[in-house]
């Protein structure tokens, strides 16, 4: 029951400060209550002015943080499945080389158009223009062979029809979107001549509904095909898609307004003319766009109308290596009718230009190089799909919301916490936030997770530097005062040593217990666990030959306990010793007695017996004490069972009861405190009742008293395995002696 204070703690009431780790030395966070007032406000303001700079930065450098974090997602995740009714037609190297240069004869461009269409194709686009006329036509051909064909030769060739015509005628039969470009005054294209800025374009083909906010891309210009064959398409549609500052393609404008007329992306009229939709629904208001309806689709865009594309594939091949994400026709295997009848039955055909030289290579965050009809391809899938990566409007409040709470959290608790907790927080607060944009990603949405922890961890990291400078600004105080106390503990220390010199001196010697009767054997030992310790033993003889032995334990701790021990072994034996009085009356007077005065509220624990020796009768009183062990002379322990009552001084009027039992020639009856019971390993693990138990046990067999009362201490101290004692430890053993009764 006792706990000793070591003399340190007796002299020094402010604890150096814990160590991190690292070694420096600093108040942990949850000694901010040690600094002064200044200092506390000191520390909180750093914390709120730190998590304002971290939401200041988030806000300013928000796409900025945000950006590569999407772009990593696109790259690790597994893509959506890329949509079979999609298709390309590529003009590539082989083409190249089997039909000729580009660029191609409108009459080979014919043909391919042909072939397309009566391959089942619902929509054929193409991501290239046709600004100048053929070079291969009939009257270039008569030109540049002037004296090479004889008049009538080139009369002949004069009179054969355009190949931009008969272009025209095949698309005019045929559902082709033809691509658009709108330009800057200021661009190459407008200072080459090559847009048609006096003039728009015809207007496109759909109408539209909803608002038109100032946010879609206004062009002043226009690059379109010729006249002859524009005017031939079923869809007009923008094929801009300019890059990302960085230069990748992440998001493709479905809307744009050259010359102000309002106007479809190719990828966006495909899908009209591939589902005979006559109008397209916008969403949003007069200052953003939310999303665009196309007939059962709805495909959420920013406010200027684009859409960020969730980047689809195909699975890998046999081998594992990546396929291409869309079936890939080479246009000359199409020229030569090399490819099934229904090829591109029910499909959104694009055409484009992947050959090498061709300038229509860019990068996405999946593709370091591919080809802009691939990226068409993905804008048309993905109006399909009705999936395009979004930014709602709540995500916003909600990651601010989250942001400030967590900042809060930190700004309040950080302070107040171990360090542990403090880093396992942060861990926690990190997996979530990612996680949670992790899945949302997943599921086409972009959940910022830097304004829910940039804010916070700010707070955090400065909230923690300043606790280690204001900790050694408390440090370089402390270390004045801790020498004073030095200078006081050594003074203090030599006191108490002279203090346990003076309460051992007041217990009887080993020695001296073995010759109190000559019919009982009888030793004791008490061990502190400090300097100064609150256990008692005793033993006397009484005139008719009885032997009266107590044991005792005072609650509390330090200089108090042991004096109020030196009270009650003075007055126990004072009262006990005298032989008219009655055991139970002598109990009460003791608890009457240490009771008067008692304005510290100390108790103590007493067991007292008066053992016979003629017969072996026992009496005892326990007053709030662990039960005594008998151990017989086969060597089984068992616990002795009294009812007793509370410890002295806790009810003034108890009445204790006498209770009687036998000790047996053989028997060894332990009585003890608990810091038998409570002994502990390092890492924790009690002694017990059981264990001490088996340890009398083994104890009683190793000879005499005094002999069984050394086992075991020395087992318990074995079993503390040179750790520092919980509390005071004391064994009395009493056994009678052979012939005694």
């Amino acid at each position: 029951m006792t706990d000793l204070r070591s003399k340190s703690d007796l002299v020094d009431p402010v604890k150096p400060a814990r160590r991190f780790p690292f070694g420096a030395p600093v108040l942990p966070p949850s000694a901010i209550g040690d600094l002064d007032g200044r200092a506390r406000v000191r520390i909180r303001i750093g914390g709120l002015m730190a998590a304002l700079a971290g939401a200041l930065l988030v806000a300013m450098l928000g796409p900025v943080l945000r950006q590569p974090l999407i772009d990593l997602y696109h790259k690790v995740s597994p893509p959506p499945l890329a949509s079979a009714k999609v298709k390309v037609v590529v003009i590539d190297a082989e083409s190249l080389a089997a039909i000729g240069g580009w660029p191609w004869s409108r009459y080979a461009l014919a043909r391919l158009t042909e072939q397309i269409a009566d391959r089942g194709a619902l929509a054929i686009g193409y991501d290239f223009l046709f600004v100048e006329p053929d070079r291969q036509a009939p009257s270039e051909f008569v030109t540049a062979y002037p004296d090479e064909l004889s008049p009538a030769a080139a009369a002949e060739v004069a009179a054969l029809p355009s190949m931009d015509a008969i272009f025209a005628r095949v698309i005019g039969r045929s559902p082709v979107v033809l691509a658009r470009a709108g330009v800057d005054a200021s661009s190459y294209d407008s200072a080459a001549g090559a847009v048609r800025d006096e003039v728009a374009p015809l207007p496109p083909e759909v109408a539209f509904q909803g608002p038109i906010p100032r946010t879609i891309p206004y062009y002043p210009a226009a690059v379109a095909n010729l006249e002859l064959i524009d005017g031939a398409a079923l869809g007009h549609g923008l094929a801009n898609g300019p890059p990302d500052a960085d230069g990748v393609i992440r998001r493709v404008p479905l809307l744009g307004r050259p010359h102000g007329v309002l106007t479809p992306s190719l990828a966006l009229d495909l899908v009209r003319v591939a589902e005979g939709v006559e109008t397209i629904q916008l969403e949003g208001d007069k200052t953003a766009l939310d999303a665009i309806r196309i007939g059962k689709h709805r495909v959420p865009v920013d406010a200027g109308g684009r859409i960020e594309l969730r980047f689809a594939g195909r699975p890998p091949d046999a081998d594992g290596d990546r396929v291409e994400d869309y079936r890939t026709f080479p246009a000359a295997d199409l020229l030569r009718k090399g490819i099934p009848a229904d090829a591109f039955k029910d499909s959104i055909v694009l055409v484009g230009l992947t050959a090498a030289g061709t300038s229509d290579v860019v990068t996405t965050p999946r593709d370091p190089e591919t080809y802009g009809v691939f990226v068409q391809a993905q804008a048309v899938d993905a109006i399909l799909r009705s999936a395009a990566l979004a930014r709602p409007r709540w995500a916003p409040p909600l990651e601010w919301g989250i942001g400030l709470a967590l900042a809060l959290i930190s700004w309040v608790g950080v302070p107040r916490a171990a360090m542990t907790a403090v880093l396992a927080g942060a861990a926690v607060e990190v997996v979530a936030a990612f996680a949670a944009s992790w899945v949302a990603f997943l599921n086409n949405l972009v959940i910022d997770p830097y304004p829910m922890l940039v804010p916070g961890a700010a707070s955090s990291a400065v909230l923690v530097t300043a606790l280690f400078v204001e900790g050694r600004r408390v440090q370089g105080r402390l270390r004045a005062a801790l020498e004073d106390e030095r200078l006081s503990a050594a003074r203090i220390s030599g006191e108490l040593a002279a203090a346990s010199e003076i309460q051992l001196g007041m217990l009887l010697p080993r020695e001296e217990l073995s010759r109190i009767s000559p019919a009982v054997d009888l030793d004791a030992v008490l061990q502190p666990a400090k300097t100064v310790g609150g256990d008692l033993y005793d033993a006397f003889r009484f005139d008719d030959g009885r032997v009266c032995f107590l044991v005792g334990d005072v609650t509390g701790k330090g200089v108090p306990a042991s004096l109020f021990m030196a009270l009650s072994k003075a007055l126990s034996r004072s009262l006990l010793m005298r032989p008219a009085t009655p055991l139970d009356a002598a109990i009460c007077e003791i608890n009457a007695e240490l009771s008067r005065d008692n304005r510290q509220a100390m108790a103590v624990s007493v067991l007292v017996g008066v053992l016979q020796p003629w017969d072996g009768r026992l009496d005892m009183v326990c007053a709030g004490h662990d039960n005594p062990v008998i151990v017989d002379a086969q060597g089984v322990a068992r616990e002795v069972d009294l009812d007793g009552g509370p410890p002295l001084c806790v009810a003034e009027t108890f009445p204790y009861p006498v209770e009687t039992h036998r000790l047996a020639p053989g028997e060894v009856l332990f009585c003890f405190t608990d810091g038998l019971t409570e002994a502990q390993t390092p890492d924790g693990e009690l002694f017990g009742r059981a264990r001490a138990e088996a340890a009398m046990a083994a104890a009683a067999r190793a000879g005499d008293i005094s002999q069984a009362v050394d086992s075991l201490v020395a087992q318990v101290r074995a079993f503390e395995a040179g750790g520092e004692p919980s509390d005071d430890l004391t064994i009395l053993a009493v056994s009678l002696k052979p012939g005694a009764s």
